[in-house]
């Protein structure tokens, strides 16, 4: 007679478990052998969010939780040139993605420069349209002067383009310009996207020997600009102050004057860490560097604003 063995209740779960489908991976179908999917890491528990959730996710990937941000920014700010040289190096789990950064601080500054009042000292253009009255000593006949869009168009003397000309002219003394900077605004953000390759390519001409890869150019300078625009949203900041506390206009003028000290001194030191070159080599390169910069970047914002000024 055989001996009847007892099932236990746990060895009948398991079994029941071992039976059943296996739960599998609602990204890529794969069967799930634990809390994360081992052929796309996905969790295993995905559900739809609450809001809190999507609140925590949203400050989890901007500052990944683990003070990743500032510790970046700490770098960024006190030891120019220092990501760059870091990225290269390979050491990166404790920094952000230089790109990350950069879209960060730049989103922030162009926010700022969209909704923040600055009391800009801005051309009048109904005033620039109005003829100046002439010294009494001097000839009645004077050059013709531009009084209206009209006479500015005549003025231009270009038919095909003179209706767009006119629309344009009238658009800004419309508002005073106010949706042309509102529109260049947020051009200049995509021109940058363009701007930040080409100087990072024209840099690259100055370090020909011994030459560096275009990639380590471009790291510096999306580096480099991410500081530029922390420092920039720092004076839209100072400046909104000023313009609210009239008493703060003496401090905001002097932090102003060194916050603007320190783009010239931080690219110089950030080029002289980076690159390595003795110091008379670093400001020589960095005096060309910048006026190369200026006549890139000049161009770029004249651009910017023809475009925004087609756009109205």
């Amino acid at each position: 007679m055989s001996e009847i063995v007892p099932v236990a209740p746990r060895d009948v779960a398991v079994a029941e478990a071992s039976a059943a489908a296996p739960a599998r991976c609602k990204n890529c179908a794969a069967v799930l052998l634990g809390r994360f999917c081992v052929n796309c890491s996905q969790a295993a528990n995905v559900h739809v969010p609450t809001t809190m959730e999507l609140v925590h996710e949203l400050l989890e990937g901007i500052t990944h939780s683990d003070s990743r941000l500032w510790r970046t920014l700490t770098t960024l700010w006190f030891k120019p040139g220092k990501l760059t040289e870091e990225f290269v190096a390979g050491r990166r789990v404790a920094y952000l993605p230089p790109f990350r950064l950069y879209l960060i601080l730049s989103i922030i500054f162009f926010l700022l420069a969209s909704f923040v009042h600055t009391n800009v000292a801005m051309l009048t253009f109904g005033d620039a349209f109005e003829p100046a009255s002439p010294p009494a000593s001097a000839s009645k006949q004077t050059e013709k002067s531009i009084t209206s869009c009209d006479d500015f168009v005549t003025w231009s003397n270009s038919p095909t383009l003179s209706p767009r000309i006119k629309h344009v002219c009238e658009a800004v003394l419309h508002d005073n310009g106010g949706n042309l900077v509102h529109l260049a605004i947020g051009t200049a953000s995509k021109a940058m996207f363009i701007f930040l390759p080409l100087i990072a390519f024209l840099n690259m001409l100055l370090y020909w020997r011994p030459r560096y890869r275009y990639a380590e150019q471009l790291l510096f300078f999306v580096h480099l600009h991410a500081f530029y625009f922390s420092v920039a949203i720092l004076l839209l900041l100072t400046t909104e102050a000023a313009d609210s506390w009239p008493k703060l206009e003496g401090v905001a003028g002097f932090l102003s004057t060194i916050l603007g000290w320190t783009w010239p001194v931080y690219t110089l030191l950030g080029m002289r860490r980076v690159f390595r070159r003795s110091w008379l080599g670093t400001v020589f390169k960095g005096i060309v560097l910048f006026f190369v910069y200026s006549v890139v970047f000049g161009l770029t914002v004249a651009g910017v604003f023809v475009y925004a000024a087609l756009q109205l």
